[in-house]
Formats: C-alpha cells, sequence, structure tokens
C-alpha cells in the first residue's frame, strides 16, 4: 500500500524526541538538549513553547497542553509549568543521585502522568535501589495523596515507565532490565488506595499498545521477534505473529498502533512498516508513504561497510495521532553521516488506511472487569 503524505515538516538536527499523549491533539517534540519543549498541533503548527532550566530525562502535557510535567537533573528535580514558562510547583530531592546507569538513579524521580480528566497526577520515583515508590498527587496542592511501594520485579536496576489504558481508569506500569527481563503492572486508583496487579506477559515484552476500545493489546516479544495480542485485562493469549524472515537483518520495531479492529501498523528495525492482519497474526501488506519508499541499503547509507543487499527505510518512529492520522518522524537520507539527527515530521492516513475501530465506552467496561476482580464495588 502506498500513501500521500498529508502534511510534511522540516526539522533541524536539534532534535530529541517526540512525546504523543493520549487524549489529547498535541505532541510534544523535545529538543536536542533537552530543555526546550514545542507542542504542535495536527497540522504540525507550534501552539505553546516551554523553555526549562534543565535537561529533561521526561516530560508529559495535560490534555489541553497548558500545563507540562517535567523530571530533570537526572531525576532529582520535578516541576511543574503552565504555558507561559510559569513555575506553578517544583521539588527537589534532598540529596542528589547517588549512583546511575545509563537509564536510571537509584534514587530520582523515573516518569509522570496526567490523568485526562485532569484529578490526578500520577509520579514515579526510585526509594532505594530495588523499589519504586508509585505517587498520586492532588493537581492543585500537587502533594502527595496515595503511595504504593513495590519491588523490582527483576531483582534491582529496573527502568519504569507509565502506558496509560484509553477508558483512563487503569494505567500500565512497565519494568524493564535490559536483557534481565521485563515486567508489566496493572495500577488502579480507588480514592482509598492504588492497586497493582501483576499480569502473566512475555518475561521479555515490550509496552503494551492498547485497542483504542481497550479490549486487548499487543506487545512485542524481544527475544522470539513476535508479536503477541492478548484481552484486556485478563491477559488471555489471542494469538502471535512471527517475523517471516528469520535470515533477515531486519525485524518487529517497537512502535505500533491499531489502524481497525483486525489490523495493526508496525515499524522494523530497518525503517519500514507493515500491516498485520489480526485475525490471521501474519503480515498482510508494507506500508510505504510516497516520498519515503524503502531503497537499498548501500544508497541510503553509502559510509558504511559489509552492508547486505536488502532494502530500508528512512522512519525513525510513528504515533497514532488521532482517530484517523499518524505522525511519523523521518531521518533525512542518504546521509554521509550515519548519525545524523535532520528529521522530517509527517503526518499521513486517512480512509485507505483506517478502517472500523471500535471506540472507547464511557462506562470502562473493561476497566470495571478488573476493579471486580479486585473486590472493589
Amino acid at each position: 500500500m502506498i500513501l500521500l503524505p498529508k502534511h510534511e515538516r522540516q526539522i533541524d538536527g536539534h532534535f530529541s524526541y517526540i512525546n504523543q499523549p493520549i487524549n489529547s491533539e498535541l505532541a510534544t517534540l523535545v529538543s536536542g538538549d533537552r530543555k526546550k519543549v514545542t507542542l504542535v498541533d495536527r497540522n504540525l503548527s507550534p501552539k505553546y513553547e516551554y523553555q526549562l532550566p534543565d535537561e529533561i530525562s521526561c516530560s508529559t502535557i495535560n490534555s489541553k497542553g497548558d500545563l507540562l510535567a517535567a523530571i530533570m537533573a537526572k531525576g532529582n528535580h520535578l516541576a511543574i509549568f503552565q504555558a507561559e514558562n510559569q513555575l506553578v510547583f517544583e521539588e527537589q530531592l534532598p540529596n542528589p543521585p547517588v549512583k546511575y546507569s545509563y537509564l536510571y538513579n537509584d534514587n530520582g524521580f523515573q516518569d509522570c502522568w496526567f490523568d485526562a480528566d485532569g484529578l490526578r497526577f500520577w509520579c514515579m520515583r526510585l526509594i532505594k535501589p530495588n523499589h519504586v515508590e508509585i505517587q498520586i498527587r492532588d493537581t492543585n496542592s500537587w502533594q502527595i495523596q496515595r503511595k504504593l511501594v513495590l519491588k523490582d520485579p527483576i531483582g534491582g536496576g529496573s527502568s519504569f515507565m507509565f502506558f496509560p489504558h484509553p477508558e483512563n481508569q487503569i494505567l500500565a506500569l512497565w519494568a524493564a532490565s535490559g536483557q534481565h527481563g521485563s515486567q508489566i503492572y496493572w495500577l488502579y486508583d480507588d480514592g482509598m488506595r492504588i492497586h497493582a496487579v501483576e499480569i502473566p506477559c512475555p518475561d521479555d515484552a515490550c509496552p503494551p499498545e492498547f485497542h483504542p476500545a481497550g479490549g486487548e493489546f499487543l506487545v512485542k516479544n524481544n527475544y522470539e521477534q513476535q508479536i503477541s495480542r492478548f484481552s484486556f485485562p485478563d491477559c488471555n493469549l489471542i494469538g502471535i505473529c512471527e517475523w517471516p524472515w528469520p535470515d533477515a537483518d531486519d525485524g518487529f520495531g517497537y512502535y505500533m498502533c491499531y489502524l481497525s479492529d483486525d489490523r495493526a501498523l508496525i515499524n522494523t528495525d530497518e525503517g519500514r512498516m507493515y500491516i498485520i492482519d489480526l485475525d490471521k497474526m501474519e503480515i498482510a501488506d508494507e506500508l510505504i508513504l510516497s516520498g519515503h519508499e524503502p531503497r537499498p541499503c548501500k544508497e541510503l547509507y553509502p559510509s558504511l561497510k559489509d552492508v547486505k543487499e536488502e532494502l530500508c527505510g528512512d522512519l525513525h518512529c510513528f504515533y497514532r495521532f488521532d482517530s484517523d492520522s499518524i505522525l511519523s518522524i523521518h531521518s533525512q537520507l542518504p546521509s554521509q553521516k550515519p548519525d545524523s539527527q535532520q528529521k522530517t515530521l509527517v503526518i499521513f492516513g486517512g480512509k485507505d488506511l483506517f478502517g472500523s475501530l471500535t471506540k472507547v465506552q464511557q462506562s470502562a467496561p473493561y476497566s470495571r472487569l478488573l476493579i471486580q476482580s479486585l473486590g472493589i464495588s
């Protein structure tokens, strides 16, 4: 399948990463020095800009985009800003982090998230080398209302991240420690306490990609090069999609989204995109963006040696932007420097790509199943 992009925008090399919040029409661009955050709309036009005093390790916005939470100073500094760069709240830990790895420190903030309803601010902090504290803060005072301490399920040194469920009642917590494995929890706040449910997923699973209605999710299995499909919240295995070319250097990547109830899109390590038939759990087609067609690897990376005669693309990552659009990030290739940071932002989608996709229900039926299993009425 070949599609024409809806919008394209060139950005310079001072680009670090992009984050697409749930229930928001804005995407977050973080600068290469990790000190500036720009919010863009679905036409890639800037709406808000935040200039921060220190390097960001994690950031999130509320659904309106007028509040930014940032974790800075390698996890030692949590701050909340309004769109005019006005500081609303900050908390700096009394002692700087003592020990570092390339992913984490031993006693700093790790991740944060605004609930879509604006009533809760979730925050996560390592309090010991092998324990993490999950916090819920009031969005008026920013003080901790409830907290839960979890032991590192992998034995220490894990990195932790939040991933919201579409019904806005459950939050997924993903813990990973490189080749030592990973673990996923469902988190629920009943207003009195935080509940954590450890779920039976592969021990090398990547973060869950939820169906927009919330009744199922996909995960990539790193070691086996598989995509697994599970029901939510009980995690019954529905099917497995195997990578069909085991001799190729390519493989399933880390970015996925649902296109319809029976199709999903996933990237590959070599910058390409494939459509997965979820009923058959197999690759159905390749998605190609006009102007970003796959080309021989030697053509895109002329300075690399010993490259196989295979095709690769310029895709860096993609995110579902709204009901019928995807935001993708592309490297500007060919380049004499394989690590070039020059990027192109692309919006694509439409009826030719998206199909019938069940919408989220306000009654939150899937979250209610999990809540009932906890014995909460």
